[in-house]
């Protein structure tokens, strides 16, 4: 059985919310495709996070144009996901991660990765083993993992990016997820 957010609120089976969500099909999703999919990537951060800040800074730095997390989280998918983005890659509230992603995975996005950033700097989870290099550079780059975040999802095969040392930045006081979507 399916579980989505419409389902639980549709009076679902509460243990279908316990579910672990499979990531079929991103086995064929390979790092270069992440240019070679039609559409830009796409941005999206909460700027009540110092996390998301830092993640927009850095976004924009890299030349890319990071759009603002807020409001209703599906309604703001649902504009953009007609643009097919090449990845999303985003930093928020964990609340607006799980409602975002929800519907991104109806248009046929998966989740390719999570980090949650804190005062320690990022822990990370990998979704598929094929991720582990974006999840490690992530956590490698300590305080930084916003900013390395950004600039890798801004260009993922960049082969002159910035490099971020575990040492000094701002550590999070909240805790912020970061993600990433990926095609199909």
């Amino acid at each position: 059985m399916k579980v989505s957010r419409r389902h639980i609120l549709g009076g679902g089976v509460l243990a279908g919310a316990l579910a672990v969500p499979t990531v079929a099909g991103l086995s064929g999703w390979q790092w270069r495709q992440a240019t070679a999919h039609p559409g830009q990537p796409l941005l999206l951060y909460d700027p009540s996070l110092d996390a998301g800040q830092r993640f927009a800074r850095a976004g924009e730095a890299a030349g890319g144009a990071p759009q603002v997390l807020q409001g209703d989280p599906i309604r703001l998918m649902q504009a953009v996901l007609p643009q097919r983005p090449s990845l999303i890659a985003a930093i928020s509230r964990h609340a607006d991660a799980v409602l975002a992603v929800d519907a991104a995975q109806e248009a046929g996005y998966v989740l390719a990765g999570e980090m949650l950033g804190n005062a320690a700097g990022c822990s990370a989870n990998t979704c598929h083993a094929a991720w582990l290099p974006l999840t490690r550079m992530a956590v490698g780059a300590g305080a930084h993992w916003a900013e390395a975040l950004a600039a890798w999802a801004q260009d993922p095969q960049a082969r002159n990016a910035p490099a971020f040392g575990a040492a000094g930045g701002t550590t999070d006081r909240e805790s912020a997820l970061g993600w990433v979507l990926v095609p199909r």
